[in-house]
């Protein structure tokens, strides 16, 4: 479940920067367990563009699915 949660607290958040200073972890931690979790679902939850990371629908799932945990 950590994954998720570091993953819900990003999208929730609005960058990794923010959700590591929320869950007072550091930066590349919570990157890493968002990586493990694309892995494990075998699926990208984001996508570059420009600056900024937008969810992918793959993501946009994972998120509702976080969302009701």
């Amino acid at each position: 479940y950590h994954h998720l949660l570091y993953f819900w607290t990003v999208v929730r958040e609005g960058s990794v920067s923010a959700a590591a200073r929320s869950l007072r972890l550091s930066q590349p931690t919570v990157s890493a367990q968002v990586r493990l979790l694309e892995t494990a679902l075998g699926q990208k939850l984001f996508v570059r563009k420009g600056r900024h990371q937008v969810l992918t629908d793959a993501g946009r799932t994972a998120y509702r699915y976080a969302d009701d945990i």
